[in-house]
């Protein structure tokens, strides 16, 4: 690429939310190809062509603790995320995880006007390996200002330091730690996003199977749920529409502990083999994201199991829109997906 091209798209980046609509069509005229009936959103497209692709999977673990800083510090300081309407305090609380024998921050967001029981478990993505509580603060803001409830935020341990089950164990402290501090599961719903959905239906599972107290309610937000890769999205959308497959490989490998884990429901989601049912759920999935098969044939086996679930499809979408709520059309989509939150959690 040229040294004026790679100018050119670096001005245009940094101007991208001020540039309008027909303006963008002039400035990056960009062809979309029609796949399954739909094109991809043409500002979001523009945003991913604008990006350089992840080199992610090509990062040794042994210096993944580095990249991990400097993804936080890229992310934090692109304020993806639209600002919330109102102030939303945040208070941290740190709990210890009697199952990995560690202290986690378990952040607190407090919206100016909430309901003084409900409260969401949020759990943020990343692949299992990447992100925390600091780089989801703006998004979660947004949340919880928008549906007017606390959210607790955890901060989970990250893969490949702590295989699975680590980051389920502690998800399952936190929970707790919920409960024993006052919160009735009643009025307590889990949240999650990609990697954090994922958690947040192993979690359910986990719970169902060991009989234990149950939340009200869930939000799987485009949740990884094959490791196995089989449905026809993860070629389809490969490499192009943010989420890529390599990413998505290495991610899975440094979750997994064993071979085992590959049939283990807890891991793989397509294994689910319980005849109970979780609470309400809503489960959401983009139309160019490579795992939105996988997310729909779950959706499918929690339906058949009894399950009353919702799926939002949003079919011009793309992975990991919900953190990107300055995009026009992932502003409409989030906005859509937490007002049917509203009536559940």
């Amino acid at each position: 690429m040229s040294q004026f091209i790679k100018s050119y798209k670096r001005y245009l980046l940094k101007h991208f939310f001020i540039i309008p609509s027909w303006l963008l069509r002039i400035l990056l005229p960009l062809k979309r190809k029609s796949i399954r009936g739909f094109k991809i959103d043409y500002q979001s497209y523009a945003y991913i062509n604008l990006n350089p692709k992840s080199t992610l999977h090509s990062v040794n673990d042994e210096d993944l603790p580095k990249i991990r800083r400097i993804i936080e510090s890229n992310k934090i300081n692109s304020r993806l995320s639209l600002k919330p309407k109102f102030l939303v305090n945040t208070k941290d609380h740190f709990i210890y995880s009697k199952n990995t024998e560690t202290k986690l921050l378990l952040r607190e967001y407090i919206p100016n006007i909430s309901n003084p029981h409900k409260i969401i478990l949020f759990f943020h993505g990343g692949g299992w390996s990447i992100d925390s509580v600091e780089t989801y603060n703006d998004m979660v803001k947004y949340f919880s200002d928008y549906l007017k409830i606390r959210i607790f935020s955890l901060e989970y341990s990250l893969a490949p330091e702590n295989k699975f089950p680590n980051a389920l164990l502690e998800a399952e402290d936190a929970f707790n730690w919920l409960i024993n501090n006052g919160n009735s599961p009643d009025n307590i719903s889990i949240c999650g996003d990609s990697a954090g959905a994922h958690m947040v239906a192993s979690l359910s599972y986990k719970l169902l199977k060991q009989n234990s107290e149950m939340p009200n309610s869930l939000l799987m937000i485009y949740p990884p749920c094959d490791p196995f890769f089989q449905k026809e999205s993860i070629e389809l959308f490969k490499d192009k529409y943010f989420l890529l497959n390599k990413d998505l490989y290495w991610f899975w490998d440094r979750l997994k502990n064993n071979k085992e884990n590959e049939n283990d429901p807890l891991f793989n989601h397509l294994k689910f083999d319980l005849e109970k049912k979780f609470p309400p759920t809503i489960l959401v999935t983009a139309g160019f994201d490579p795992i939105c098969d996988e997310g729909n044939a779950y959706a499918e086996i929690l339906k058949k199991q009894g399950t009353e679930i919702k799926v939002l499809n949003y079919p011009t979408l793309f992975h990991n829109f919900a953190f990107m709520t300055k995009l026009n059309a992932a502003k409409s989509a989030v906005h859509s997906f937490l007002d049917e939150y509203k009536k559940i959690v």
